[in-house]
């Protein structure tokens, strides 16, 4: 599948939102983010939606599916982490309700699942915002 892909710089700290297209400079960013503890990342594919993020703050992660320009939706966590949690959103730590929380390598699984296939069914339920 074709993508691209914007994520926080691990430089800055701040979200860069310059569009990149190979999958394995978005594993590369992913690994340097999680080893420094935080980070944001948008994938899509080769249309402008749908659009996946990926937010976190040390395990705790927030994965948000966007379908169009007025569609938000939040994937549930299929058990619900043990405490609310705050992730990285653009720039910003924002708190989530534990119901949302995933831990990190499943959200990145989701992530991973997206840019191989395209397809968010399997990924779980979603809540529109």
């Amino acid at each position: 599948m074709t993508i691209s892909w914007s994520a926080t710089s691990p430089t800055s700290g701040k979200f860069a939102p310059v569009e990149r297209s190979d999958v394995a400079g978005l594993i590369e960013r992913f690994d340097e983010l999680r080893a420094q503890g935080r980070g944001y990342l948008e994938v899509q594919g080769s249309t402008v939606f749908p659009v996946l993020t990926l937010g976190f703050a040390g395990s705790a992660a927030v994965v948000h599916l966007m379908t169009d320009e007025a569609s938000i939706s939040l994937l549930a966590a299929n058990e619900p982490a043990e405490a609310d949690a705050a992730v990285v959103v653009l720039d910003d730590l924002v708190d989530f309700t534990a119901d949302f929380v995933l831990n990190l390598a499943r959200a990145w699984q989701v992530v991973e699942e997206f840019v191989r296939t395209g397809d968010l069914r399997r990924a779980g339920e979603w809540h529109e915002l």
